[in-house]
């Protein structure tokens, strides 16, 4: 997770720059809505002006710029190489509501403003502590009064296990060598590993293998620079929180809201932590209880005024999306629990049958967001002609079960309500953003700031979806491209495979209007 604001030597990031992609829980309409429930008023997400401190090569900050033109963005990044891609990507984009800036967190950065919103995504553990009380001094210093920063760092104790592996691979890998090199290194001492470790039948023994083959499957620039960085400093959230106040600064919420949940823990640790008032100490027993390693916080300004608990009526002011799908007839007249698969992966199970029926809305509207009261409509006229009656005036079961998906990210919650446009015309066309980043690799900026991942197919299909050809000549062209590679799928899958793909990126808000 760590980017790259220190004082150390980034050689390791002209070497292996980190991936930068959207991370969408630091989208401002997110944070906003999450403020809601706490009773703050945070700016719009159209109409604000967002700080990225470490933005690396601007994969979070340049895709906020370019769907929201009527907010302002600034990124720092120490790492020139980075600081030279992201204006590559703004000049070709030709944005004007975005800056990147070859500056480090320790400058004055008084120069820049006031800023609604303040994000420092991996970056304040994997820097040596007088640079954090910096990050942590900037948001005080740089935020509106009703701003929210949102700051993440690795944690205790979650974070103890995976320490394990890390100090290993510090003893093993040449300190000296160049970043690339080193990660070959791990690579080796993970191969010596595996074999011994399957051989074990102990729990300590198995979670490292398990960790090991999560690293086999990750991005080479998270290995390196969450494993093989020089700081890398996990912490209790109480220590962090005990800092953020010292800068002036309190506590807001999580970004991941579900974590502030008592009820997952189960019934005696929820009743256990009823009877305590004091909400930093209430996370932080939560963390115990989770092993947690990793955090999102949202801060605000010491003496902003807000809820200690969310105001679950707020939530009828919000609004919601969700990428769903199920497999299963979906039962409007039975309260049976059923399947809808995320879109991230995994699956969440619904019950009640106006919520099942809204999640069926929003998975029909995506990547639109409707409001509470627009989207109750919808779900009581889907169950009135399609399910039971006797459920139409269960509202409130209802809002329950929804606000649980939405706390554990199930469903999305917006602050506004908002309706794209989503069409697949004749001749389709990516848009700008879309076509320069598939130019630059495989992850795409999705219009709900979701990574969308793409395979060589799919790259090579977005760098040529300019509006001048039709599905029939994409897929000649592409069919064409593969046989010169000595592949020759068969035209009628790739059609099917093309048109399927088309669909993904025209829900994803990648497609130009037509």
């Amino acid at each position: 997770m760590r980017k790259t604001m220190t004082a150390m030597p980034l050689d390791s990031y002209d070497d292996l720059p980190y991936d930068s992609v959207p991370i969408t829980d630091t989208h401002p309409d997110a944070l906003r809505a999450i403020a809601r429930l706490f009773g703050v008023a945070a700016r719009p997400a159209d109409a604000c002006r967002v700080l990225e401190l470490g933005c690396a090569g601007g994969g979070n900050l340049i895709p906020m710029a370019y769907y929201l033109p009527g907010s302002a963005f600034v990124g720092i990044d120490l790492a020139r190489r980075h600081v030279e891609e992201a204006a590559s990507l703004i000049g070709e984009l030709g944005l004007g509501n975005v800056r990147v800036l070859h500056r480090s967190v320790t400058d004055d950065l008084a120069d820049l403003g006031e800023f609604d919103y303040v994000i420092a995504h991996g970056l304040y553990s994997w820097v040596p502590r007088a640079v954090q009380d910096r990050v942590l001094a900037v948001c005080a210093q740089q935020l509106a009064p009703d701003g929210i920063a949102y700051v993440s760092y690795n944690t205790l104790p979650g974070w103890h296990a995976r320490a394990m592996l890390r100090d290993m691979l510090l003893a093993y890998c040449d300190e000296a060598a160049r970043a690339s090199v080193r990660l070959g290194q791990a690579h080796a001492l993970f191969d010596l590993l595996e074999p011994a470790l399957a051989l074990q039948g102990t729990a300590e023994a198995q979670g490292l293998a398990a960790e090991i083959a999560y690293l086999r499957r990750a991005p080479a620039s998270y290995v390196y620079h969450e494993y093989l960085e020089q700081t890398n400093e996990p912490l209790w959230f109480a220590e962090f929180m005990a800092r953020a106040r010292d800068a002036g600064l309190d506590y807001l919420a999580d970004a991941e809201f579900s974590t502030m949940l008592p009820a997952p823990l189960g019934e005696a640790a929820a009743r256990g932590l009823a009877g305590l008032d004091e909400r930093i100490k209430v996370e932080q027993l939560m963390d115990y209880a989770r092993l947690r390693k990793f955090r999102r916080s949202l801060l605000v300004r010491r003496g902003v005024a807000m809820h200690g608990m969310p105001d679950l009526d707020a939530c009828d002011g919000l609004a919601f999306h969700a990428d769903l799908a199920s497999e299963e007839e979906i039962d409007l007249a039975s309260d049976a629990a059923q399947a809808f698969r995320l879109a991230t992966g995994g699956e969440c199970r619904i019950a009640h049958p106006l919520a099942k029926a809204a999640a069926m809305t929003l998975a029909l509207r995506y990547p639109d967001s409707l409001g509470w009261p627009q989207l109750l409509v919808a779900a009581r006229a889907l169950v009135a002609e399609h399910g039971d009656a006797r459920f139409l005036g269960e509202a409130a079961a209802c809002r329950d079960e929804w606000l649980d998906l939405a706390a554990h990210q199930c469903v999305r919650i917006s602050a506004e309500a908002h309706a794209f446009h989503v069409d697949l015309p004749a001749r389709p066309a990516a848009h700008a953003l879309a076509r320069a980043q598939a130019v630059r690799g495989r992850v795409l900026a999705s219009v709900r700031h979701t990574a969308v991942e793409l395979d060589e197919f799919g790259a090579h299909l977005v760098r040529n979806l300019d509006g001048r050809r039709t599905l029939d000549e994409l897929v000649d062209g592409l069919l064409a491209a593969l046989q010169a590679q000595g592949r020759a799928p068969p035209r009628e899958a790739l059609l099917a495979a093309c048109r399927q793909l088309l669909w993904t990126l025209a829900r994803a808000g990648l497609l130009a209007a037509g």
